[in-house]
Order: C-alpha cells, then structure tokens, then sequence
C-alpha cells in the first residue's frame, strides 16, 4: 500500500487545537474510528500504549507516532494525520513539542513496517519535513504527501 492508499484527504486535519497530547492523540484516532478503518476503542488503546511506554511514540522533534495493538480494533491498515496548531508536550524532553501526528493502524507486523517506511520516507527528507510542519492547507499536506 502506498501513503495515497494508507493516507485518504479524509483522514487528513490542519491547524487542530487540543488541550494536551492525550486530546491530540484522540483527535487523530477519531479520523480513524470516523472513516471506519478503527473501531472506538482503538483510541484508547493508543493512549494506554502511550502511557505504558512512556512517550516513545514522539520519534523525531515535532512528530508523534500514536499506535497500539492490531487486537484494540485494526479493521485494516491505515494512517491518519494531524497537524497542531500550537505544538503540543508529549512528556519526550528531546523530541517536544509535537507539531504533526501520524496515527498508525496495522492488521500485522509486516503492514506496520510498510507503513512506517512511508512515513519514514517523508520524514527523512528534512525539505519535505519542514514544508509539512508549516502547511497551512489540505492541498500543501497532500502534494507534500503524495508527491504531488
């Protein structure tokens, strides 16, 4: 699956405003739940992952990678994206504020890595990166994202 597949417009939000990072992980999972690729519960699943881990999921400055288990409500293998407008604390001293957020639904281990690659991809190209971190609408998010 390419980030086009992975990634549809409709999973797509800018400039969203929360209170804290379990708020900006909720909003991005609702994407999900909302476009039927996630059941409810996957939300919360994402936030007690977070919890139990602590905030590995901030992989890179500004970039969080919300996620939990394909068993707390993977319907099929998705992404989602929020873009915060301010940056939000996820606990991560090194990697704070988080700015974008890429929530991530995988069905298995190989899907998951798939989709990592694709967001590696956008994220490893620091140009790409910082044109996505300061977009200000849907048609700069998805030429950014779908190499339009």
């Amino acid at each position: 699956m390419n980030i086009k597949e992975l990634l549809p417009v409709e999973r797509i939000a800018l400039n969203v405003q929360v209170n804290d990072w379990e708020d900006a992980v909720r909003t991005v999972g609702r994407l999900m739940v909302d476009t039927g690729v996630v059941e409810e519960r996957y939300i919360e699943g994402m936030i007690a992952t977070a919890k139990e881990l602590g905030p590995y999921i901030v992989i890179a400055p500004g970039v969080a990678i919300p996620h939990s288990r394909p068993e707390d409500g993977v319907i099929t293998t998705c992404l989602a994206f929020a873009q915060l407008n301010p940056p939000i604390n996820f606990g991560n001293e090194a990697n704070d504020p988080v700015r974008v957020l890429f929530a991530l639904g995988a069905l298995d281990h190989s899907e998951h890595v798939e989709a990592l690659k694709e967001i590696a991809e956008i994220l490893t190209d620091q140009d790409q990166f910082d044109k996505l971190l300061n977009a200000e609408s849907l048609n700069e998010i998805t030429a950014i994202l779908y190499g339009d």
